[in-house]
């Protein structure tokens, strides 16, 4: 059996969560270059998301990760993620946050989801717009 795009498997994700905002962004810059971006969870996730301050891995057991993740007011929220290549889901009680990413061609294409769980519509598109394109600059910086 082929495993699914994790594009479409995202898209299975979402629409099992309502009010799931997600956007796509196909990217000038390899795979491993953007994927090694968005995988590298404690140095990456601050210089694109705006809110969060300091992402720390606290437990690791193959793909499963245990996370801390600390706001820019200083609130803390405990998250587990699951992290693969091509494959980002991480959640607390309160957010669910997924990346999903494939080769297209010389580039990439990269999904991002956000659910605010209980706020049905509360994600924004623009926001995770500002936040590919600055994926996007971090892995174009990498490989030139």
């Amino acid at each position: 059996m082929t495993a699914m795009d994790p594009i479409d498997r995202l898209a299975v994700l979402a629409a099992g969560l309502p009010g799931a905002t997600v956007s796509r962004r196909r990217i000038g810059a390899p795979f491993e270059a953007v994927w090694r971006v968005v995988a590298d969870l404690e140095n990456s996730t601050p210089r694109y998301e705006p809110g969060v301050a300091e992402v720390r891995i606290v437990s690791r057991d193959g793909e499963e990760l245990g996370l801390v993740v600390r706001d820019t007011s200083g609130g803390e929220d405990a998250m587990r993620a699951r992290l693969r290549t091509g494959w980002c889901v991480m959640q607390s009680d309160t957010v669910v946050i997924a990346f999903a990413a494939r080769p297209d061609g010389d580039g990439t294409l990269l999904a991002h989801l956000e659910h605010l769980r209980g706020v049905p519509g509360a994600g924004s598109v623009a926001k995770i717009d500002r936040e590919l394109l600055a994926i996007e600059a971090l892995a174009t910086e990498a490989i030139s």
